[in-house]
């Protein structure tokens, strides 16, 4: 199954971002509806082999689409 993500800019301000607990830039909500910065979640991503969400361990799939109106990153689950 495949769902695709916008990007929120909503409430940045007010969520830091669970991993690096900084201001949350370009903010992703995963399937499991947990909420990191966008170069954040790639990273973890990149560098655990277990490909889970850093908060939940809920498994899941991610791929980057661009668009012209943005990017978003398109999650499998």
């Amino acid at each position: 199954m495949r769902t695709e993500y916008k990007l929120n800019t909503d409430d940045m301000a007010r969520d830091p971002c669970p991993v690096c607990r900084g201001r949350m830039r370009n903010k992703v909500c995963t399937p499991c509806q947990h909420k990191f910065c966008k170069r954040c979640l790639c990273n973890v991503y990149r560098m655990c082999s277990s490909n889970t969400c850093p908060m939940c361990r809920d498994p899941f799939e991610y791929y980057v689409r661009k668009r012209n109106n943005g990017i978003r990153i398109v999650f499998l689950s």
